[in-house]
């Protein structure tokens, strides 16, 4: 396995282009898969490139088939509701042609400059970012990845040691892709699918909740590298879980996430 800094090279096949997963790109619940970030990330681009820069994404839902393996991924999109004022756009991400992701992306007009009121303005004041937060927090061994070493993490209040709700300042250190920038709404999603993880009510050792799909909905883009993710994560006997999230930057909310969880024992 490759381990450039970035989540995935690009590599020309007979097929097409393919993006092949380093090291940074391996989640918690198996060595032989990909933390949900960087594909979605990638997914995400894929929406982005086919929907166009004039109607920038407010919701985007992600389907997970299954598991992701580290292995190389396709990746394609179309539109299927063309429109001047909403679009929808649809992605599917694939490897050995097999789908393991499906995403929907929905493009939407923004709001005109004129219009009096900016609910934003009112909403929870973001959580401060720690100016020296000094040594990042070790990651434990039963949490430990490529991804999450791959992430710089200063925590407001919570943590992976620390079952519950958590609210964590957090920026990719590396890019998507060599010598390409993330997009704003790529590293939002990307961060995005860590709110399970830091929220967890559960021992990791002992459970497995994992998402099945994940859905933002999007106020603008991000300002500068680090988002504020404050997540929360209910469930109990007898239903599905919960994870929900605020993803903010230094001057307030930028996205709202959601995660159903299939929780089971490991």
């Amino acid at each position: 396995m490759a381990d450039a800094d970035a989540y995935f090279e690009q590599v020309d096949t007979p097929d097409g282009t393919a993006y092949r997963p380093t090291g940074h790109a391996q989640g918690p619940w198996n060595p032989e898969f990909q933390h949900f970030g960087p594909p979605g990330a990638l997914l995400t681009r894929e929406l982005e490139r086919c929907a166009g820069d004039d109607l920038p994404l407010a919701r985007i839902s992600f389907d997970i088939l299954g598991p992701v393996p580290l292995r190389p991924l396709t990746v394609r999109a179309e539109v299927e509701r063309p429109g001047r004022r909403v679009r929808l756009v649809r992605a599917e991400l694939l490897t050995e042609g097999r789908v393991v992701a499906l995403a929907a992306g929905w493009g939407v007009q923004p709001a005109p400059e004129d219009v009096p009121i900016d609910t934003g303005s009112a909403q929870k004041p973001p959580s401060p970012r720690p100016q020296a937060p000094g040594a990042p927090p070790e990651v434990p061994d039963h949490w430990r990845c490529g991804f999450l070493e791959s992430v710089e993490w200063s925590f407001v209040h919570g943590g992976y040691e620390t079952l519950g709700p958590a609210a964590v300042w957090l920026r990719p250190r590396i890019p998507l892709l060599p010598d390409e920038p993330m997009s704003p709404t790529q590293r939002t999603v990307l961060c995005a699918d860590s709110a399970n993880g830091v929220s967890a009510v559960l021992d990791i050792r002992q459970y497995g909740f994992v998402p099945p799909e994940l859905t933002l909905h999007l106020l603008r883009p991000p300002a500068g590298e680090w988002l504020c993710l404050d997540a929360d994560t209910e469930l109990g006997p007898g239903h599905a879980g919960l994870t929900c999230a605020m993803l903010q930057d230094e001057h307030g909310p930028v996205a709202r996430s959601a995660q159903s969880l299939l929780v089971h024992r490991r």
